[in-house]
């Protein structure tokens, strides 16, 4: 084993774990993580409608905090615990595009909606 073994691993289950967070406040707390949700220099105050905004982009964030975790747990236990099928590892990988296409798509619809950008 080298130095990097699981590294996408633990990328994986960080990403997931922040888009979670993002949900987290998204749903129950009512406030856009800003780097996860909107462009650099976006002002949060122009936003049209707050409640509107957390209610449609929670799915999308939701998706893919929970694919991109499974990603990250399968790929540290193929690393670390024991070798899973080398088809399972592709089809996450393939999920994980399809995930991230899915929420940058919807994210950047709500993001014209609500922010006009």
């Amino acid at each position: 084993m080298s130095g990097l073994d699981g590294i996408f691993g633990l990328i994986g289950v960080g990403c997931g774990l922040y888009c979670l967070y993002g949900y987290y406040m998204l749903r129950f707390k009512g406030e856009i993580i800003q780097s996860l949700f909107l462009p650099k220099n976006t002002n949060m105050k122009k936003c049209r409608d707050l409640k509107g905004y957390s209610s449609e982009a929670q799915m999308p964030a939701l998706v893919l905090g929970i694919i991109v975790l499974v990603y990250g747990a399968v790929d540290l236990y193929n690393t670390y615990v024991h070798g899973v099928a080398a088809g399972l590892l592709a089809v996450m990988i393939i999920l994980v595009f399809a995930a991230v296409i899915f929420f940058s798509l919807k994210i950047k619809k709500i993001n014209k909606k609500y922010f006009d950008i």
